[in-house]
């Protein structure tokens, strides 16, 4: 979908090298978010720096896994005045770029890591066994196996795939690789290599299989080497495939390679995401609602527009598949129309009353399904239990009967998703397509679309697509084959008929002949003729080669067709839907027809009577002719003509599967499935989306699901619950950086809580009936979430065996275990004071014999904490353990659990009585009839961790049906800080603080306490805090009434540079002005001067003359000093703090104290001259560009020259640029450096450059304007003596 790599322009940065040294430090941020300069177009980091999304290869590039500059992360509210068609342009550059770093940042964390291990041990002797897991200095882990060497290459369904093995470890060899968890299908890899000239080379693989050292001993010899069989991530980019075939060969220098596992990142995961964000970036393909969803900083006009397809005269929808009293008595079913969010409140209130009365749906399902089919973009917040699922499915139902085509039904996760569809199939829903693989329910093989595709009637085709689908099935067919050919070719050391039959064709054609030729075509059946016919000359070639003779034709025959028998089809290439003859070639049908043999000359040779050397010497001749390269770029080739072919052989499928889509009634997907599927979907036209769980769903993934054409889009979820899920603190919402970036931030949460000030949320329905949990417990979120919330008459349950409360804390004051740095969890926590605890509660209940399959869930914050409960719980005969693979999978990557232990874990929970082990986070939607929470964290330090938060905390508090334990301190989670604003509203402070992006004003630690304030200026520091809920102003809070007093600093200081600016340069013009006018003078000067007694009066009046000339500069510069120095000067303390690295006032003031100390003045300061020696140096593109003036202006003033340069074009300039500054425009860099926006495209200090290159004739010089009194006291004095 999106525009190739190869067609970016080339960018002219710096080659990056491989340095020794840990990449960029944090200590200044993680980001260069410089988005007002755009810095990085005029000097791109790297080469795949790109101003541009669409260019931008989704794979870094080894210059950018070397580059050791922070990456541009644009923030993710776009700058003041954006429009709206920008706006769009910027939201998917923030989402693509934002995405993307969370994906790929550990990627290139470990690459790096990983390359200079490989620098480190180039010359070091093999190694038989090795640690294999690694960590960087940031704390990436990965796996590390080394060298590695390529063993053959294959032609598979995707194109090229290559096998490479490696030296296994010794823990992991015979079968045990296969039970590690290394090399998942569908995992990204990276093959890094450095050849013998410090050369890194980087290509990014997608696993297909592992192979273990017994698989690998017949090859090897030993059951020392393993292998994995890899194919390229993306397989239209030749030009990779070209260059790690070349590396791997040795047709370059020498290269030794290692291979980089990097855990937990599945390709399809993140690349069609990326895709399709670039695809929307670069085409002009609409998103439907993007007028209401990008973001801006303008008020929105709430929009409560119906649905497009219900204003086009369609009938109202009807309410009566969810009604159950109308059809027994004579009521007529209820219908809906499109204006109900317009009816009257009273109108509105006896339409969801009705509702309520005729249907199973509460109050707040009821208003809410009637204002969801009333909103073309609706949403609904459902707190835990209040029946979200159930509304979706309601709301399905009906708009299925007033919608003729289906509803696309998108989810985060399969699992959500089969929920979802399975409550449709108990609905009597049944046309419905399951798209995308994952499931682990067995009901829903019968709605996959490989399933109904096979009950499609084939006679629903035309003959044209038949035709069509048949040519391209052929077509992949005939590359598959000859790809196989080169594979060959190129595994082998001996001439194929693959590679050299272009070459005979060419220069020997009656050799050509001879080999092709052999049989009729007339006489054989096959689906290609040319196809058969190289076959065919491939047997004569072999048989030609192991020095035969054509002699025995019955041997010749069946041997062929053992020959032709070894080109297997390739899987996905098999058209099950054709009923066209069989594809294989038919050898048995006649004898082959032999070619004549022919005595000829051929250079003295007949080609089958030539003894063996001979022909061994013509087969070295044609590898010589050939060259090494041949056999690759041939299959580079094959590759380029197979995937295009195969693209159009998918295009075909799609069509077909079109047409099966179009007879559902619902068609459901995952979000990433979506993004794959994007361009079949668009064909359908789809007007209805439900998006179930859409608080989890982050806002590139939503994007995917807003095709063109959808005119009805439901969102269901709750943005109160767990976030989008981010791998990267600095991109979260949690952390002091995150709060500009907000990635785990859904386009849910965006619309209906913005945190951009003076945007009103969207209209938003509420479920407000809950029937999960009991009162009691319900009441933990009740009163401090979920204010509204009600409770179902059937949730007052009955007690718990063995237990008095139903909620109760453990408190305790006993320390978390103390983390180990050297293993890989020493990020995460336990506490076995806790682990003990739940382990006893655990066995307790479980001895009531009053709980059933399930109904114990352990929830934890930490990993490290639930692999302590599961190994005190292991060994209890009482109970087996039920682990999701999420949480197994992690324990696994973080050396947990042993990669080899199947012990008790249960990935379904079929085993009575069984406990759920769960994190937090994996528990998203899940309830249990007792809960467990384990808080972990107990220190000195107030360090609360995962529980800050209050998403977290209101996932825990709610998965309960019937009793909820707490093990933990409660001192420490009393300091989960809120704060209550006057307007009445609670927030906690770490929420509040992300909200108003604190972290611009303060410098905050890592636990968010205020260290000191800020000194450079940013732009959230012009917004005023506000109530998010209800926009009150919080000038009277003390931790934000900062804001108010930065923002008028800010005004403040631009009114300050913008005098400084005009001032200097109206100074330096009107110095300029008297320069000429002295200049003027000389010649007359110097021609009237005359020395003699009888002229000494003559010439002191011209002295005194060219004097008065002086006088009116002398004026100015006083004048300046006065009105526009001293009274900066008074204050330059109090604005200091905010100034920071403001070098143009600090360059004012060292150079007037320079001049001052070089005419004798006394300076109440250490050395004036050392520091602006310094000054110059540490800004060179600045303050630097006065260096020149200033080595010369000081000897002239001491006497030792007789000239000085008081200015130069780079001074006049930089002067220039900063009179045209205007307020509004000024911006600093990371660095801190101020600059105008306006005069400069970036930071001039940090390489931007000036807007405006037009030629100013006789600028002034600065430096000649700094000179204070003295200097003109000690020009007098000079005149005077003369």
């Amino acid at each position: 979908m999106a525009t190739s790599a190869e067609q970016a322009p080339r960018l002219t940065s710096k080659l990056n090298h491989l340095s020794l040294e840990p990449r960029w430090p944090h200590d200044r941020g993680p980001f260069d978010d410089d988005c007002t300069g755009r810095s990085f177009w005029l000097t791109p980091k790297h080469n795949n720096d790109h101003s541009e999304i669409r260019y931008i290869r989704i794979l870094p590039t080894t210059d950018e896994i070397l580059c050791q500059k922070r990456p541009y992360m644009p923030p993710k509210d776009p700058p003041d005045g954006t429009n709206d068609r920008r706006s769009k342009a910027w939201m998917l550059d923030v989402q693509f770029r934002h995405l993307r770093y969370d994906v790929f940042e550990p990627v290139i964390d470990a690459s790096f890591h990983a390359s200079q291990h490989l620098a480190s041990n180039f010359n070091a002797p093999s190694q038989l066994d090795y640690q294999v897991r690694q960590k960087t200095v940031r704390g990436t882990q990965y796996s590390l196996f080394r060298d590695v060497r390529l063993e053959d290459s294959r032609f598979e369904n995707e194109g090229i795939h290559l096998r490479f093995s490696f030296a296994c470890p010794a823990h992991l060899r015979q079968t045990r690789m296969l039970s590690s968890g290394h090399f998942e299908s569908g995992m990204l890899i990276a093959l890094i290599g450095l050849d013998t000239e410090n050369t890194i080379s980087t290509t990014f693989l997608r696993t297909e299989l592992c192979q273990s050292t017994i698989s690998m001993k017949p090859m090897t010899g030993n059951y020392l080497r393993a292998s994995v069989v890899a194919s390229f991530v993306d397989p239209f980019d030749t030009t990779t495939m070209r260059q790690t075939l070349y590396s791997l060969k040795g047709l370059h220098n020498k290269e030794k390679f290692v291979i980089v596992e990097f855990p937990k990142v599945l390709v399809a995961g993140f690349y069609w995401i990326l895709k399709h964000l670039q695809f929307l970036s670069s085409s002009n393909t609409e998103i439907s609602f993007s007028n209401l969803i990008t973001p801006s900083h303008a008020p929105r006009l709430q929009q409560n527009a119906p649905p497009a397809y219900s204003n086009s005269g369609s009938s109202p929808f009807d309410l009566g598949v969810l009604q159950e009293i109308y059809k027994s008595d004579a009521r007529s079913p209820l219908r809906l129309g499109p204006d109900f969010v317009a009816l009257k409140s009273a109108d509105q209130e006896a339409i969801i009353q009705e509702v309520c009365s005729t249907t199973t749906l509460d109050y707040g399902q009821a208003t809410a399904l009637c204002e969801n089919l009333a909103r073309g973009l609706a949403f609904t917040q459902g707190p835990p239990g209040t029946g979200k699922t159930f509304l979706g499915v309601s709301l399905a139902k009906v708009v299925l009967q007033h919608a003729p085509k289906p509803i696309l039904v998108a989810c985060m996760t399969n699992h959500a998703l089969d929920n979802f569809l399975g409550d449709l199939v108990k609905q009597g829903i049944t046309k419905i397509a399951r798209i995308g693989r994952g499931s682990k329910e067995e009901w829903t093989g019968g709605y996959t679309l490989p399933s109904i595709r096979k009950n499609f009637q084939k006679s629903e085709e035309g003959l044209g697509q038949k035709i069509k689908k048949d040519r391209a099935y052929q077509s992949v067919q005939a590359l598959w084959r000859q790809g196989t050919a080169w594979c060959e070719s190129l595994n082998t050391h001996t001439l194929t008929w693959a590679a050299v039959a272009d070459h005979l064709k060419t220069s020997y054609p009656q050799l050509f002949s001879d080999f092709s030729r052999y049989e009729s075509p007339k006489e054989q059946k096959i689906l290609d003729i040319r196809q058969g016919r190289n076959e065919a000359g491939g047997y004569a070639f072999e048989h030609w080669c192991s020095g035969k003779d054509l002699v025995d034709t019955e041997d010749f025959s069946r041997n062929a067709r053992s020959f032709f028998n070894k080109a297997m089809t390739p899987s996905d290439a098999v058209d099950t839907s054709s009923d066209s003859e069989s594809s294989s070639i038919d050898l048995s049908l006649q004898r082959p027809h032999i070619p004549v043999i022919y005595p000829y000359d051929y250079r003295g040779h007949n080609a089958w009577s030539m003894p063996m050397d001979v022909r061994a010497a013509w087969i070295t001749r044609w590898k010589s002719e050939l060259g090494s390269s041949s056999p690759i770029d041939k299959l580079i080739e094959i590759q380029r003509r197979y995937v295009e072919a195969r693209k159009v052989k998918q295009e075909c499928h799609d069509e077909s599967d079109a047409k099966i889509l179009a007879n559902q009634q619902v068609i459901g997907l995952t979000t990433t499935a979506c993004a794959k599927y994007w361009s079949m979907l668009k064909s359908l036209d789809l007007e209805t989306l439900i998006c179930e769980e859409a608080g989890e769903v982050s806002e590139a993934q939503t994007l995917t699901t807003l095709l063109p054409s959808i005119k009805h889009a439901i969102f269901i979820g709750d943005p109160l619950q767990l976030r989008p899920q981010v791998n990267q603190p600095d991109l979260s919402l949690e952390n002091v950086y995150g709060a500009k970036y907000r990635l785990d931030e859904s386009l849910f949460e965006r619309m209906v809580l913005p945190r951009t000030s003076n945007v009103q949320p969207m209209l938003a329905s509420k479920l407000d009936l809950q029937r999960r949990m009991h009162p009691d417990v319900a009441e933990l979120i009740r009163g401090t979430v979920y204010p509204y919330l009600k409770d179902h008459p059937a949730t007052s349950h009955f007690p718990i065996a063995g237990m008095v409360h139903r909620t109760f804390w453990l408190d305790h004051r006993e320390p978390e275990d103390a983390p180990n740095p050297s293993v890989a969890s020493s990020k995460s926590y336990s506490n076995s004071f806790e682990c003990a605890m739940v382990c006893e509660l655990v066995r307790y209940l479980l001895n009531t014999n009053d709980f059933g399959s399930g109904e114990i869930a352990v929830l934890v914050p930490y990993s490290q904490q639930l692999a302590c409960i599961q190994e005190k719980l292991a060994g209890t005969r009482a109970c087996s353990i039920a682990l999701s693979d999420k949480d197994k999978e992690e324990l696994i990557d973080m050396g947990l659990l042993d990669e080899n232990e199947q012990s008790q874990f249960k990935t379904d929970v079929k085993v009575f009585p069984m406990v759920r082990l769960a994190t937090i986070d994996g528990f998203q939607g899940e309830e249990a009839k007792v809960i467990i929470l384990s808080t972990v964290r107990s220190n000195l330090n107030d360090r609360v961790g995962f529980l800050r938060t209050t998403n977290r905390i209101n996932v825990a508090c709610s998965r309960a049906r019937n009793g909820f334990y707490i093990v933990g301190n409660s001192t420490l989670l009393r300091t989960v800080e809120m704060i209550f604003l006057p307007c009445g509203h609670e927030f906690s402070v770490v929420d509040l603080d992300a909200q108003l992006e604190l972290s611009m004003i303060y410098s905050l630690s890592t636990s968010g306490e205020i260290l000191a304030m800020k000194h450079t200026m940013a732009e959230g520091c012009k917004r005023l805090p506000k109530c998010p809920k209800c926009d009150a102003a919080l000038d009277s809070v003390p931790r934000y009434r900062h804001f108010r007093q930065f923002q008028l600093a800010s005004n403040a200081i631009e009114r300050l540079y913008r005098k400084f600016g005009r001032k200097i340069c109206m100074l330096a013009r009107n110095v300029q002005e008297y320069r000429k006018n002295l200049q003027k003078g000389f010649e007359w000067f110097c021609d009237n001067f005359a020395p003699g007694p009888l002229t000494g009066k003559a010439n002191t009046a011209m002295i005194k003359t060219r004097l008065l000339y002086i006088t009116p500069v002398e004026m100015a510069i006083t004048g300046f000093r006065d009105n526009v120095l001293l009274p900066a000067e008074k204050n330059i303390a109090h604005i200091g703090i905010v100034l920071g690295k403001g070098y143009v006032a600090t360059l004012i003031q060292l150079c007037f104290d320079a001049v001052a100390e070089s005419l004798g003045s006394e300076v109440d300061n250490l050395d004036r001259s050392e520091r602006a020696e310094r000054l110059t140096l540490e800004n060179p593109e600045t303050a630097g560009i006065f260096r020149s003036c200033y080595q010369s202006f000081d000897p002239y003033l001491n006497g030792n020259a007789t000239t000085a340069e008081l200015w130069t074009a780079k001074t006049r300039e930089f002067w220039e640029t900063w009179g045209e500054y205007e307020v509004g425009s000024l911006r600093y860099c990371q660095q801190g450096h101020p600059y105008s926006r306006k005069a400069f495209e970036g930071c001039p200090e940090c390489g931007g450059r000036k807007v405006s290159a037009g030629q100013v004739e006789d600028r002034a010089n600065y430096e000649k304007v700094l000179d204070r009194d003295m200097f003109f006291k000690a020009m007098r004095k000079m005149g005077n003596q003369n």
